[in-house]
């Protein structure tokens, strides 16, 4: 009891519960990033995704309140340099897209990590995003966790509007009435809401506008991949070249920032670019990125001291969308022996991706 007493003191654990989309990361991020939160000696983000394993999560923990490469160590050593990062101070953890991965040791898993994170001052907190509503139950240490509802439907035309409209473009009235009734389908998931307003920023045509209403791909389901499919059909709607740049981007980690230069060079090395006559190579492939941010398959980008995006992030939705789409040609490994995987699959593309060396030395063309 005493035990369980010091864990209701000292660590508290705080879902974020919400259909993928919604905005759970962007919410963790503003209160992760808010102002009034100075009282919290160590600020750490990891992406979990749906690998939940001790040893991994022990490892993106310590480098990520360290700054620091951490090597194997071994699960005991990792679990000690962790108490030391951790111990008595009062720190905020996000744990971001934690999956239900319905392993038997998923449970056991937490409760370990748990045990090690409990090491913190008073005030110490854990905040989870999730799609599942038993992860929160399991991990969360409040009664209530906070749900995130839908957008209205005026919202989600806000959204809809900025993306499918120009700043100084008037908006013709028979495009508003279809683009109302589009907003409608998707139950106000605002990535929905920006993916479809980005395809359609490109089209004036109403009967364009009519297949998209009329598209049964915008009809969500209810489960925890319903955007998939009005993703998809933005993907469906890109031009050839657009959608084998973007699905390149499988081979980049989910949640890793992705440097613009480097992917405009690796599109420009394997053919994907070239120079078009009027622009050298290296300006096509920034148009090619700008139009894909255009349509919402970037986003949360770093701006230079010169405004230049230098660095930006894809949505986890969005990332599973490119790795649904190039999942014969693009692999991501952190396994020595890449050779086997090779040979199982029909792989174009391999990211060999380890954190003890800086992931733009990593990708590899394989033919």
């Amino acid at each position: 009891m005493a035990g369980a007493a010091s864990r209701a003191e000292n660590l508290h654990v705080y879902p974020i519960v919400g259909q993928g989309g919604l905005g759970k990361t962007t919410l963790a991020k503003l209160i992760f990033n808010h102002k009034d939160l100075k009282d919290f000696q160590l600020k750490i983000w990891v992406c979990v995704s749906e690998d939940f394993g001790l040893e991994r999560m022990l490892k993106a923990i310590i480098q990520a309140a360290s700054e620091e490469v951490c090597k194997d160590l071994g699960l005991e050593a990792m679990q000690i340099r962790l108490r030391k990062e951790l111990s008595g101070k009062r720190y905020l953890l996000v744990l971001d897209d934690v999956w239900d991965v319905k392993k038997q040791n998923w449970v056991e898993n937490w409760r370990m990590l748990r045990s090690v994170l409990d090491c913190g001052a008073k005030g110490a907190s854990v905040l989870v995003t999730t799609r599942f509503s038993n992860v929160a139950e399991i991990m969360g240490t409040i009664k209530h966790p906070h749900r995130l509802s839908e957008l209205s439907v005026d919202y989600c035309w806000e959204l809809f509007k900025d993306q499918a409209f120009g700043a100084d473009e008037v908006e013709p009235e028979e495009l508003v009435v279809i683009g109302r009734e589009i907003v409608k389908k998707w139950g106000g998931v605002p990535l929905a809401a920006k993916a479809v307003g980005g395809l359609l920023r490109f089209h004036r045509n109403k009967d364009k506008w009519l297949n998209i209403m009329e598209s049964n791909l915008l009809k969500l389901s209810p489960d925890e991949k319903s955007i998939m499919p009005v993703l998809r059909l933005s993907y469906l709607n890109l031009p050839t070249e657009l959608r084998q740049c973007f699905a390149y981007c499988a081979i980049f980690p989910k949640d890793e920032g992705i440097e613009k230069q480097y992917l405009i060079e690796l599109w420009m090395a394997i053919g994907f670019i070239s120079s078009d006559g009027r622009l050298d190579a290296e300006d096509v492939g920034d148009d090619v990125w700008n139009e894909l941010y255009r349509r919402s398959f970037f986003q949360e980008i770093d701006i230079d001291e010169f405004g230049k995006v230098w660095r930006f992030k894809m949505h986890d939705l969005v990332h599973d969308l490119a790795q649904f789409v190039a999942e014969e040609v693009c692999c991501i490994t952190n396994d020595n022996d890449t050779g086997a995987l090779v040979e199982r699959k029909r792989i174009h593309h391999l990211s060999d991706y380890r954190r003890e060396v800086r992931p733009t030395q990593l990708h590899h063309q394989v033919k």
